[in-house]
């Protein structure tokens, strides 16, 4: 058993990263995994997903450009200008941005072990994540290898 103190990698609102423990701090609850039991540590760039009150947004854009063209005295000025506005908030609205994330095999099981949008959080949580399993392989003489 050691007698030294926990050491910290990496603590935010999102996660913390200890050298015994990796927390991610999901929306509803929290999520804690041993960092000695983590096998096979990956990144993943999930792809982007629709979201999902995409198509309503689009069906109210087409039931708007609808109902333009019927009511309106010179319709197709009206509806072209409509478009012009509401395609590119369409657009934007469509996906979701896409997400970086860790996976691995906890206790024999596909793991998420943490989710992000933003990169560079993501990046300095896979950093700390990679220094605490690095350092945990370490043993007082070193990393355990041989000189020729």
């Amino acid at each position: 058993m050691s007698t030294r103190g926990t050491r910290t990698y990496y603590s935010g609102s999102d996660a913390e990263v200890t050298d015994a423990h990796f927390t991610w701090h999901a929306s509803a609850e929290s999520l804690s995994f041993a960092i000695s039991e983590l096998r096979h540590v990956g990144l993943v760039q999930s792809p982007a997903r629709t979201r999902p009150y995409a198509p309503h947004l689009a069906a109210g854009a087409l039931l708007t450009v609808a109902a333009g063209w019927a009511l309106l005295a010179d319709p197709t000025l009206y509806v072209i200008a409509f478009m012009a506005v509401s395609g590119p908030l369409l657009a934007f609205f469509w996906r979701e941005p896409r997400r970086w994330e860790l996976h691995a095999q906890y206790h024999g099981t596909a793991v998420v072990l943490y989710s992000s949008g933003d990169v560079r959080v993501f990046n300095q949580v896979g950093r700390a994540l990679r220094r605490a399993m690095e350092d945990g392989r370490r043993t007082p003489w070193g990393y355990g290898l041989a000189a020729a």
